[in-house]
């Protein structure tokens, strides 16, 4: 079931890894923490998966639970993100920069509009 749902999400996290491993690697430069994005990106994996597999019990019949349920995954996701940012920018003790929080905000749109997708047209 959650097979099919999972496609795009895996291109995305793998996209997302490619090019992380690309400027690693010195194949570009990139004024990007790279590392804490990689981070980002398997933190935002994992919580699609705790989501999908939370809409998946939930009763179809029922909008209301419907929009609460995706509701509080987009509220439990970036209460998580923004958890993990702060504890990352209080340990390393290196500020992360404003265009890498950007890029990792969007990369949680990506995998917000990704899960909200999957489960409105039910691939």
């Amino acid at each position: 079931m959650l097979k099919n749902k999972t496609q795009s999400v895996l291109l995305l996290f793998a996209v997302v890894n490619l090019f992380g491993y690309l400027a690693l690697k010195g194949f570009f430069h990139s004024s990007l923490k790279i590392n804490f994005l990689l981070v980002v990106n398997a933190l935002l994996l994992v919580m699609y998966f705790f989501n999908a597999i939370r809409l998946s019990k939930l009763d179809k019949t029922n909008p209301n639970g419907m929009v609460r349920s995706v509701m509080v995954g987009t509220l439990l996701k970036m209460v998580v993100f923004l958890s993990m940012a702060t504890w990352y920018a209080t340990q390393v003790k290196v500020s992360i920069g404003i265009p890498t929080l950007i890029v990792a905000m969007g990369l949680y749109l990506f995998y917000t509009w990704i899960e909200i997708k999957d489960e409105v047209y039910k691939k």
